[in-house]
């Protein structure tokens, strides 16, 4: 009687969790169909892109990731910067990049800069968000701090669609630039990894939290050169 008693609650156990995991899976994908769905169509071609109204267009912002020692960026930087001047050669208008220059050793944003600044970008046009450490805290950041309402975002197609549906939770108008496609080395895991960050940040859209990082006003009407140095 007892070993049928286990028994019994070993299959309700089981049965809990598959339930519980298939629930989590189902939502999961939901989340993920949902976003990629609703934020398709918000990313354009060149084409598309030139022919839009510019009149009201704050900034171009370019999501960054990691560069060498060297401070030359990783492949997949170079490909975001690349496309951000493709939009720049067409219809020139202020660059924000935004990314991970928390640390003292470590500045994704200047060498960014340097790379578009050494493809005929005016260095006065391009803005440096020194505390773009993720997804949200760029998007964050460029509506609270740099007062942009209406945005370009460039960075890969499979990370476009979350950057866009945290622009749009936001308050912003928005339109997306994808960066060249490539295979990158690790894409898989990328991939994977995007589709749980998908879900969490569906939550973060929803409840939109504060920057943990150092908030300061800057404006987009000053000159760009004005937020080289990383405000403490």
């Amino acid at each position: 009687m007892k070993r049928q008693k286990i028994k019994k609650a070993m299959r309700i156990t089981l049965t809990v969790m598959a339930v519980i995991c298939a629930v989590f899976l189902l939502g999961t994908l939901a989340v993920n169909l949902f976003i990629v769905l609703s934020e398709g169509g918000s990313i354009k071609t060149l084409e598309e892109w030139k022919d839009e109204d510019k009149k009201d267009l704050d900034c171009i912002m370019v999501l960054g990731c990691s560069v060498h020692p060297d401070g030359s960026p990783s492949q997949m930087l170079k490909d975001r910067l690349d496309a951000a001047v493709e939009l720049y050669k067409a219809s020139p208008q202020k660059i924000l990049v935004s990314g991970d220059h928390a640390g003292e050793y470590y500045n994704e944003v200047w060498n960014m800069k340097a790379y578009l600044v050494s493809e005929g970008i005016p260095s006065s046009d391009i803005y440096l968000d020194h505390y773009g450490v993720s997804t949200y805290e760029s998007v964050y950041r460029a509506y609270h701090l740099f007062h942009v309402r209406r945005m370009t975002i460039v960075t890969q197609k499979y990370h476009l669609y979350r950057a866009l549906y945290l622009a749009d939770a936001m308050g912003m108008e928005v339109d997306g630039y994808a960066a060249k496609y490539v295979r990158y080395s690790g894409q898989f895991d990328r991939d994977f990894r995007e589709v749980f960050a998908r879900d969490k940040d569906f939550l973060t859209g929803i409840f939109r939290p504060a920057s943990d990082m150092p908030e300061y006003q800057v404006s987009l009407k000053e000159d760009g050169d004005l937020t080289d140095e990383r405000p403490e």
